[in-house]
């Protein structure tokens, strides 16, 4: 990636972030992404609200899957994204003239963790006329929009995070990808599962996915207080801070050839 010198040490990450941003929305890359993920919300749109037959679970849990899908497509998308942001750089053979220019390392890193994440307000604002037409009230449409807002910007910064620190060490774009996804999956599994008792709660506590999907329900499903459950969020709040916090550490670091899979 080819970017025009700052105009001076605190504007680099914003030069790369405006890189990544038009690389990422004005190519076909973006744009695909979100048009595959509004023909899925637009279909179950119609299996739940444009005939009667095909409404085959209640509206509250209608709107919370809407979310959930949004939620998790925009985990996905940011972390692939993020982990191709430094490996896919070494595979193109794009890195050294990027870190030849004069933005520290930690600003490029940040620059392209913005760009990753941008992905989650953009699904998040085609999300909103799915759950407007489902909602069963104005109150229902508020909290699913709120608790997706606070719970899918948590993980989307945690998840992002990993992957740009995956992406960093790696030497090989196939591997960064991989590895970022395999980890996404080994966290996910437990939201699929039917845990019970004190092992079900105990991932439900600790795993920042299984928190926030189980925040999500409760608040959209079950309709409970936002202070009932409010300690739900501390795993997806910790991740986000603790891994966010590592990724600007190891950014540091960011060398032209990787450590793994040389």
């Amino acid at each position: 990636m080819a970017i025009e010198s700052p105009a001076g040490p605190a504007a680099g990450w914003l030069v790369v972030a405006g890189q990544e941003l038009r690389d990422t929305w004005l190519s076909p890359r973006g744009p695909a992404i979100i048009v595959g993920y509004s023909l899925l919300l637009s279909l179950l749109t119609y299996l739940a609200a444009s005939n009667e037959e095909l409404n085959i679970i209640d509206q509250r849990d209608t709107v919370n899957l809407v979310t959930q899908i949004a939620m998790a497509f925009a985990v996905v998308v940011s972390l692939l994204f993020s982990a191709d942001s430094i490996s896919g750089e070494r595979e193109r053979e794009t890195l050294e003239s990027l870190l030849l220019t004069p933005v520290p390392r930690r600003q490029i890193a940040l620059g392209k963790l913005l760009a990753a994440v941008s992905v989650w307000p953009v699904m998040l604002l085609v999300a909103l006329p799915y759950l407007w037409a489902l909602r069963a009230g104005s109150g229902l449409f508020a909290d699913a929009v709120l608790a997706a807002l606070v719970v899918g910007s948590l993980l989307v910064a945690a998840f992002a995070s990993l992957g740009l620190i995956v992406s960093i060490f790696s030497a090989s774009n196939r591997l960064s990808l991989a590895v970022t996804f395999f980890i996404f999956v080994v966290l996910l599994a437990p939201t699929q599962l039917p845990l019970s008792g004190w092992f079900g709660d105990l991932i439900t506590q600790v795993s920042p996915m299984s928190a926030g999907s189980t925040f999500l329900q409760r608040i959209i499903v079950k309709e409970h207080g936002w202070g009932d459950d409010l300690h739900l969020l501390i795993a997806p709040v910790v991740a986000a801070l603790v891994i966010s916090a590592l990724a600007f550490f190891v950014a540091a670091r960011l060398r032209l050839q990787g450590s793994f899979g040389r």
